[in-house]
């Protein structure tokens, strides 16, 4: 099992490093010829279109939990009937999807600051719709493929179709500079995916075909649709209140920082999914003590690679945008803070939350409610007076009420029997641990390391390694202190001896 999971950690990371890559220089070359307000107006699109895959309710989550036990069971009668559910349900969001988003048409003037101007943003925009319709062709496919622990296979059909596409929107940008042609290869890239999923799942499974539909996968769908709703308004109203009160210039700047904030998120999503179906087996298996056990050690390696993470990229980020893209896609040092601050908490919640979707603990519907509430009022208030600052600080307020401290209560009352004040203590040592490693290394970068300017990529490079060296040394000391760091450690070690 543990060649298994390390074999798929390598594999997505690979995957994950290529296509972030290339979407790094292929970002560099939008902005270059299509402008910053394009750019703007393409993240933009994307977070419309979160709205709209609300039409999507959960479906995904819902059946994969429904799928752990079947497949472990070998009972493919009752995958079949999980499968059917599906593809009944898809098929019908993608074609609510098609007419709700060509409509959208009608309002997207009001979306904008000065309305529009360019009449071609209306094609964009139906293009935008159609791929993210053509996208749900195959989500039955990779769902029951990943359940089923064979999510190196979805990855490298995904990342191939991924690379191929991005090379080719490159070549666009750079001989054809069109933006038309930019949203076309989108949908090539969904049609690619589709074809080679499919030949997969043919080849993998004989289900038998049937009408049947799982009334508890339609009970859970009804919750996670509450939980899509809450995630979509709290990580997909940014741009959408920037494009009202400020311009899309400063989407178009704020969204390059942005892509390094989504790779760190898909970063840990990536060990996330390969954790997700084995979680999944090991909960159906064991006893809720044994689980709390499980989650704090994968806790503590979350918050320790966070840790390590987000320091680094404090230290790096704003000299790798200069380098990148140059000096007018600056944000301010207490900008960047704010987005580190949001990114950490991103990337810790998977500890969490993968243990909450693997146990089927979906009724807390208030929750995400309450969230996006919160993420919206102080959104829409601090914008006024802070501009960009006010929408960051807005998402930070909500993260930090719900996602650090009320779900984990709730999933540690529901699913491991355990009283939210442990968590607490437990979260309170860690980020103490976090304050003193940043107390140590502000000190040793303040006072006995120098750094090389950053004038090329060549001493950013240089840097970075001496920045990562000693901060993952500080980091690790410093973690030496929690009992379950040491313990997962010893047990390393012993494995190794």
């Amino acid at each position: 099992m543990k060649t298994n999971i390390n074999k798929s950690l390598k594999i997505n990371l690979l995957i994950l490093i290529i296509t972030s890559l290339l979407g790094f220089i292929v970002n560099k070359y939008f902005s270059k010829y299509m402008g910053v307000e394009t750019l703007g107006l393409m993240r933009l699109f994307s977070q419309i279109v979160a709205y709209l895959n609300l039409a999507e309710m959960g479906i995904g989550s819902a059946s994969s939990y429904a799928l752990y036990k079947p497949l472990y069971e070998n009972n493919y009668s009752r995958v079949s009937v999980i499968i059917n559910t599906m593809d009944y349900f898809y098929k019908m969001i993608g074609f609510f999807v098609l007419i709700i988003g060509l409509g959208i048409n009608f309002i997207l003037p009001f979306m904008l600051k000065n309305g529009i101007s360019n009449k071609e943003i209306y094609v964009y925009w139906s293009l935008y719709v159609i791929n993210t319709a053509v996208s749900y062709t195959y989500a039955k496919y990779s769902i029951l493929l990943i359940a089923d622990q064979k999510l190196d296979k979805v990855k490298i059909t995904q990342g191939s179709g991924k690379v191929i596409i991005q090379i080719l929107q490159l070549l666009s940008l750079i001989y054809i500079k069109s933006f038309l042609v930019y949203i076309l290869l989108m949908i090539c890239e969904n049609i690619y995916v589709f074809i080679f999923l499919k030949k997969i799942y043919v080849k993998t499974f004989i289900l038998n075909k049937t009408e049947e539909r799982d009334k508890n996968i339609i009970k859970d769908i009804k919750n996670l649709f509450w939980h899509k709703l809450g995630g979509v308004i709290v990580f997909n109203t940014d741009y959408i209140v920037l494009s009202k009160f400020t311009s899309l210039g400063t989407i178009g700047v704020y969204s390059s920082y942005l892509m390094i904030y989504s790779l760190s998120v898909v970063l840990m999503m990536t060990i996330s999914n390969v954790l997700m179906p084995i979680i999944g087996r090991f909960i159906t298996k064991n006893s809720k003590e044994l689980i709390y056990k499980k989650w704090r050690e994968i806790y503590t390696i979350y918050f320790y690679f966070s840790t390590f993470y987000i320091i680094c990229t404090y230290y790096l980020i704003i000299p790798f945008v200069k380098l990148w893209l140059g000096n007018e896609y600056i944000l301010s040092k207490v900008t960047v803070l704010l987005i580190l601050c949001n990114l950490f908490i991103s990337m810790t919640r998977g500890a969490i939350d993968i243990f909450k979707e693997t146990s089927g603990f979906f009724d807390d519907t208030y929750v995400p409610f309450l969230e996006s509430i919160i993420n919206l009022f102080f959104s829409l208030i601090l914008v006024q007076k802070y501009g960009l600052n006010g929408v960051i600080i807005g998402t930070l307020i909500s993260n930090i009420v719900v996602i650090l401290i009320l779900r984990p209560i709730l999933v540690f009352k529901r699913c491991f029997d355990k009283k939210g004040m442990n968590y607490i203590k437990i979260m309170i040592k860690q980020f103490l641990l976090v304050i003193l490693s940043l107390k140590i290394l502000d000190f040793i970068f303040n006072n006995l390391i120098s750094l090389n300017k950053y004038i090329t990529w060549g001493s950013w490079i240089y840097n970075g390694i001496i920045i990562a060296t000693i901060v993952g040394i500080v980091v690790s000391l410093v973690f030496l202190l929690e009992k379950t760091y040491r313990d997962l450690l010893i047990k390393k070690v012993m494995k190794k001896i």
